[in-house]
């Protein structure tokens, strides 16, 4: 009974403190603090400084970008190379070939000389009775045969290699043009390097602030596309998870077509009230998406285009963080993990239980507008 006892309050404490360690929040002071502390020192720089800073993120980004690129030339030089050597493997087995191939008709053919085409009619006079003449003929048309064989081989092999060596000469084109391309951007790395070095040194005493504010929305922009690719999948699938209604998605059926809408302000609620992220905020324009994370000061501005036979894909045209303009690979980088899809069957749910295509898809003010094709 007392060891019950002893026990029960062993586990009745235990209990009490897993209680206290769920209920009391741990503060992360390693991450969220300096990305606070960063944002803090980069809302409270004033606009000359501002113009200086955003100056030297576009260089960066330029810089990024050309190193990005550096990196997708040498994989291409790498899967080349390999190419490469297995085309002179495959060169020098199929050379191996033709050349044994070549041996046995030489051979043959001096059996022939040395026999002569009268060996031949000797074999066929020789015959006693029709049975011996009508064997004889078909040696002789096996021989024959044989070495139609070996030259079509020969012939054969010989086509294979001129076009394996063809190959072989594209791909080491190839080759030598990647290379200059690469020679290219490294050299247009150092410039860019230069300039940025040049920059800073022209700021003299004011190196260090801006070295530093660089650097901390370096660290926030990275922040922010970790961020941004878990808020792309958040909303594919809370989009997929048929959060939407009849109503919010003002269905009209036709015999044709079935025509439909969402507002904006209904998007927004849904993937506010069913997502633990950041707040996104959508704004449906006149042919014209602008997505908006508020919290890490970040704007897109794009459309939505079909993709497939149900969905739409947002594609975007320019963006902002901080203010200041993002670069393609910039934008890019937002989107490592994939795009951004809203598929209307896993919108629509059960509301519509007919295949159907996406035909039409526009954005009015306010208004995300679309039409779907029944397949009756």
């Amino acid at each position: 009974m007392v060891k019950i006892i002893k026990r029960s309050i062993k586990i009745t404490g235990i209990m009490a403190i897993v209680l206290v360690l769920i209920i009391t929040p741990v503060p992360v002071l390693g991450d969220v603090q300096p990305i606070t502390e960063m944002e803090d020192k980069l809302t409270g720089i004033t606009e000359e400084e501002k113009e200086v800073l955003e100056d030297l993120f576009t260089i960066t980004q330029e810089i990024n970008e050309i190193k990005h690129q550096e990196t997708q030339i040498n994989e291409e030089i790498n899967n080349l190379q390999v190419q490469i050597k297995d085309l002179a493997d495959g060169i020098e087995e199929k050379q191996r070939d033709y050349d044994l191939q070549l041996d046995i008709l030489e051979q043959v053919l001096v059996n022939y000389q040395r026999g002569g085409p009268a060996s031949y009619l000797e074999i066929l006079l020789g015959a006693d009775n029709l049975t011996t003449f009508l064997k004889s003929i078909n040696i002789i048309k096996d021989i024959s045969r044989n070495v139609g064989e070996l030259l079509d081989g020969l012939e054969e092999g010989k086509k294979v290699l001129i076009k394996e060596k063809n190959n072989l000469d594209v791909k080491a084109l190839l080759l030598k043009d990647k290379k200059a391309e690469l020679q290219v951007n490294l050299h247009k790395n150092q410039l860019l390097q230069e300039e940025k070095e040049v920059y800073l040194a022209s700021l003299q005493e004011q190196r260090d602030f801006y070295q530093e504010q660089l650097g901390n929305l370096e660290t926030m922009w990275t922040d922010c596309t970790n961020l941004f690719t878990d808020i792309v999948e958040e909303i594919t699938r809370v989009i997929g998870v048929g959060n939407f209604t009849t109503e919010d998605l003002n269905l009209s059926l036709g015999f044709t077509k079935i025509q439909g809408s969402i507002g904006e302000d209904t998007f927004n609620r849904n993937v506010k009230e069913n997502s633990e992220l950041p707040e996104t905020i959508f704004h449906f324009d006149q042919n014209q998406v602008v997505i908006e994370v508020p919290e890490k000061h970040l704007v897109l501005t794009g459309d939505f285009v079909i993709e497939g036979d149900s969905a739409i894909q947002y594609e975007v045209q320019e963006g902002t963080f901080y203010d200041m303009p993002l670069e393609k690979n910039s934008i890019e980088e937002l989107f490592q993990n994939g795009p951004l899809l809203i598929d209307f069957k896993t919108m629509a749910g059960a509301m519509v239980n007919i295949n159907f295509t996406l035909n039409k898809v526009e954005t009015q003010d306010g208004i995300l507008a679309f039409e779907i094709k029944p397949e009756w």
